[in-house]
């Protein structure tokens, strides 16, 4: 074996340690951040990811909820996942790591409705799922049908949802895709949930549940 081989591989090994260790940091910070909050924390639940029907947890195989938290936030109930599925690669299968925060107690269920960033491109990987053959949602606001692609199985649920007020508040916001499935509202990004992700996240989603107009709750009780 050459030197250069040799120092490659002792490369590699240190890229591997420092992952772990930091693995290890973040579940630590999740561990602390749930006991400060008071909130659940559980490990690989198989079952949970198939209780959503869209993206991320539409694709692939071997998915499993990796930590599971589960309490309240902001006076609301929510559902913090840090998933993972895979995928068939060319030499094995490669692992994809998604978050995903829901907030888990809409006043009524909600016909499937989803906001997408146009410019994320992970999202156009892994499928629409549950709104599948969906027809997309043109709102006639230009900014935000630019940024944004909505399909929905509901096109009154998106009109009445997508009002001016919350326009305004998704409008000064980074991009953020999100869904409403049944009394759940969530969103989902690349990589380990890691603390600050699960805070802003839920404070967004949380904003957003509160924007929405009572037209929608008063038509969705009947």
């Amino acid at each position: 074996m050459g030197v250069p081989l040799l120092i490659f591989i002792g490369f590699l090994a240190v890229i591997m340690a420092a992952g772990i260790a930091a693995n290890v940091r973040r579940r630590r910070a999740l561990v602390a951040m749930a006991a400060v909050k008071r909130w659940d924390l559980a490990t690989n639940d198989r079952q949970l990811p198939g209780t959503f029907g869209g993206r991320p947890f539409a694709s692939g195989h071997g998915r499993v909820a990796r930590i599971v938290l589960r309490g309240r936030h902001d006076g609301r109930s929510i559902l913090v996942i840090d998933y993972e599925y895979k995928t068939p690669g060319s030499d094995g299968d490669d692992t994809h790591h998604y978050w995903a925060a829901c907030v888990d107690d809409l006043p009524a269920p909600l016909p499937a409705l989803e906001v997408v960033a146009r410019a994320s491109r992970e999202n156009k990987q892994i499928g629409p799922g549950v709104l599948a053959g969906a027809p997309e949602f043109v709102r006639g606001d230009p900014a935000f049908d630019q940024r944004y692609q909505v399909t929905t199985t509901s096109h009154q649920l998106a009109a009445d949802i997508l009002d001016p007020k919350v326009l305004r508040l998704i409008a000064s916001w980074p991009d953020f895709s999100w869904r409403i499935e049944g009394t759940r509202l969530l969103t989902w990004g690349k990589g380990n949930v890691k603390p600050h992700w699960v805070e802003t996240c839920l404070n967004m989603l949380v904003a957003l549940a509160e924007a929405l107009p009572e037209e929608v709750w008063r038509t969705a009780r009947g």
